[in-house]
């Protein structure tokens, strides 16, 4: 038995050490002082010492007690107060709307920002095209905002009238009124989208989402399919487990170290060198500096994949990680009433590493 206990104290002592070291990186002066404390009475050598040194011994239950207190307190300064922004600090909300405003440099046609006033705050969208065009509504992937469809915005609106739309809770210039009132289940984000589509002017369009985005289009298309001409669904979030994915991402924001955080993007996003280059510090403040407030886009059941009543094109990468094996992921949306699959030899932010491929088979598509 006190071999087990041995061998307890140090896995959890190393586990302990690893998350202080995490929270050194991040700045968290306190709660790293606070695990520095959990660390030290788990580690048997500093009962040893205590015990020979000055006698003092803790006993077992008081040592689990101080242990409970001291994660209850490190939880309590995680959280800190009520949280009034999904933004860590009003600094970094500047730093991610300067980035962006630097990445609008590169956006390759005439547009309008208009913002909205919705039920849930205030939601940016980004308008391209020509006035008499047919509608398309871009729905971006989680965290990386309307501007990540600069690579495909040229070619798209010589034809359409494109909005390219922020998700509200994540990072970019849409902006929550109150971290009280936020989106809880699909049917709110399709709610959403339609009055976002009201206020447009827009009765029905097709919708193009990647990622998140296609969760966002897939939930709209559901609940309100008489107003989706076609959906597009670029590597999706919603028709696969990203279980593993989630949990590396979460490993590159608990210790922001560069090498971690570009294998990170590599694995998990795009392994393209412009890419990378491109995403750089938008990246690195995003790991960091959010705390998005969203639906989680879990899997779809087959009885919600079966409710897509419109037609749908689903477009995997062969090397996307988040999403996972194409083939499996073909296999999955088989049951989509109106599907079709195209695989294409790219990561999961594949119409920014492959725009042109990419381009070519929405219009494609679209044009049917």
């Amino acid at each position: 038995m006190n071999t087990v206990w041995l061998v307890l104290g140090w896995v959890f002592a190393v586990i302990f050490g690893l998350l202080t070291v995490s929270m050194l990186l991040l700045h968290n002066w306190l709660e790293a002082l606070v695990l520095f404390l959990v660390m030290l009475l788990c580690l048997p050598p500093v009962t040893t010492f205590l015990q020979d040194q000055f006698g003092l011994f803790i006993h077992p239950l008081l040592r689990v007690l101080l242990i409970a207190g001291l994660l209850f307190l490190f939880v309590r300064l995680l959280l800190g107060g009520e949280a009034t922004s999904i933004y860590a600090s009003p600094d970094v909300q500047e730093q991610f709307s300067a980035i962006y405003d630097e990445k609008m440099t590169e956006w390759p046609v005439p547009y309008e920002d208009r913002y909205l006033d919705t039920e849930y705050g205030k939601i940016h969208v980004i308008v391209s095209g020509p006035e008499d065009g047919a509608p398309l509504l871009l729905l971006h992937a989680s965290g990386v905002a309307s501007w990540s469809w600069k690579y495909n915005i040229a070619e798209l609106s010589q034809y359409y009238r494109a909005y390219t739309i922020d998700l509200i809770g994540d990072a970019g210039k849409s902006e929550l009124a109150s971290m009280d009132h936020v989106l809880q289940t699909g049917e709110d984000q399709a709610n959403l989208y339609a009055e976002i589509a009201d206020q447009l002017g827009v009765d029905r369009a097709a919708v193009i989402g990647a990622s998140e985005g296609g969760f966002i289009g897939s939930n709209y298309a559901m609940h309100y399919p008489e107003r989706v001409d076609k959906l597009i669904l670029l590597g999706p979030m919603g028709y696969a487990g990203a279980t593993r994915s989630v949990i590396r991402i979460m490993f590159a924001q608990f210790f922001p170290l560069k090498p971690i955080q570009d294998r990170t993007f590599s694995w998990a996003f795009s392994d393209a060198t412009a890419l990378k280059a491109d995403y750089n510090e938008w990246f690195r403040l995003l790991m960091t500096g959010i705390r998005p407030a969203k639906v989680m886009p879990l899997p779809y059941t087959a009885e919600q994949r079966q409710r897509l009543q419109v037609p749908v094109l689903f477009v995997f990468g062969e090397r996307d990680n988040l999403v996972g094996d194409p083939e499996a992921a073909t296999r999955l949306v088989q049951d989509v009433p109106d599907a079709r699959v195209e695989v294409v030899n790219a990561g999961h932010l594949m119409a920014g590493e492959l725009p042109e491929q990419v381009n070519a088979l929405i219009l494609k598509y679209l044009a049917e």
